[in-house]
């Protein structure tokens, strides 16, 4: 086959896809929007890549748009494209213009759970492009039940997971070389975060709980997948104010396959606590490392996992059940069943195995 991925450069999932089907012998193409930062892009073996704007001045970003259907167009017609996966509803406006053989739309979950609430103005547009899909996939029920009352169709409609791929993320390689990395010792406690800094992640929260930590383990480290400058131009004032710098590393950007599997397996506990969710693949990396995660209480865990079992459920934005949850597990008087966990991902959100259920999603359309 012939796939086409339309995405940002530096989404890891999408790459993951991307290999996976290069891995197969496809012929798989990429139309991305520019950006600084092409590493990882560069390393899948593309037949033919096509980049969407070059710089971030107002008419690249903005008006230069109008001229990106044309250029998918010429693309997709040229290299006579079989599947144009677009990657985000957000993106859908370039259905129409798409000479593909066949479309599918990737619902991501903030595109489907909040983006249509916040501007609703998209939601009669949704309704508009899901007409020029051949077939939908998202990664949960949620967003699933949420594509369909905003105007997806209901057949060929299927959800497929990421997938954790057990190459990268499993509990078989040794301790300790992120430590190394961050100066920390085996003793000292670390934990982990590796979502986004955007508001809908709650780190806030995350930062207020810390002075309530600390109090009962004085030892430990609070570990951010992200860039110190952006961070603290954010929340510089609120940490100064809770006075806990000293608690707080900064990994900068993680390669995803190389160096996040070690952060995650190093971590005594890795937290994941935004107010919206999907299905988020970094907890199963952590999940699929057999190291226990603390997650917020929404509705994609259910029917899933095992509250406290599995993993341990906190409300929403509650600093003091954040707090509490966290020093249960450092000291012990929580336990996660991390092998359960393990289990449950290893049969349910396999990489292989997801991946395998796209192709043949492909094939079928395509027929």
């Amino acid at each position: 086959m012939r796939i086409c991925f339309l995405h940002k450069p530096n989404d890891p999932y999408i790459l993951s896809r991307a290999r996976y089907f290069v891995d197969r012998g496809h012929q798989v193409y990429s139309i991305y929007f520019e950006s600084k930062k092409l590493g990882a892009h560069k390393s899948i073996g593309w037949c033919e890549t096509r980049s969407l704007g070059k710089s971030s001045t107002f008419y690249s970003k903005y008006l230069n748009r109008f001229l990106y259907p044309k250029k998918i167009k010429k693309f997709t017609r040229d290299h006579e494209i079989d599947i144009l996966h677009i990657n985000g509803m957000l993106n859908s406006f370039y259905l129409p213009f798409s000479r593909a053989k066949k479309q599918v739309i990737e619902n991501q979950g903030s595109d489907v759970l909040r983006a249509p609430d916040l501007y609703p103005v998209i939601k009669p547009l949704y309704r508009f492009f899901y007409r020029f899909v051949d077939a939908v996939i998202q990664d949960s029920k949620v967003a699933q039940k949420k594509g369909l009352l905003l105007g997806a169709p209901y057949e060929l409609n299927e959800i497929i997971e990421i997938g954790v791929d057990f190459r990268h993320f499993n509990p078989d390689f040794h301790r300790g070389k992120a430590r190394d990395n961050l100066g920390l010792s085996n003793e000292a406690k670390m934990v982990f975060s590796s979502r986004g800094m955007e508001d809908l992640y709650n780190l806030d929260i995350v930062l207020r709980a810390i002075p309530i930590v600390i109090e009962s383990v004085m030892e430990v480290k609070f570990v951010f997948a992200c860039n110190v400058s952006g961070f603290m131009e954010k929340y510089g004032r609120l940490i100064h104010e809770l006075g806990i710098k000293k608690h707080l590393i900064f990994t900068g950007q993680i390669d995803h396959t190389e160096t996040m599997p070690f952060y995650c397996r190093d971590a005594d506990v890795v937290i994941s606590v935004p107010s919206s969710d999907s299905s988020p693949a970094s907890v199963y990396e952590a999940m699929a490392c057999k190291t226990p995660v603390i997650i917020s209480d929404l509705p994609w865990y259910q029917g899933k996992f095992d509250r406290d079992g599995d993993m341990i459920v906190v409300p929403v934005r509650n600093v003091d059940k954040l707090a509490d949850a966290i020093i249960q597990v450092l000291s012990g008087r929580k336990k996660v069943d991390v092998d359960s966990a393990y289990e449950n991902i290893i049969k349910n959100i396999n990489f292989e195995i997801e991946n395998k259920k796209l192709g043949q999603l492909y094939k079928k359309i395509l027929q």
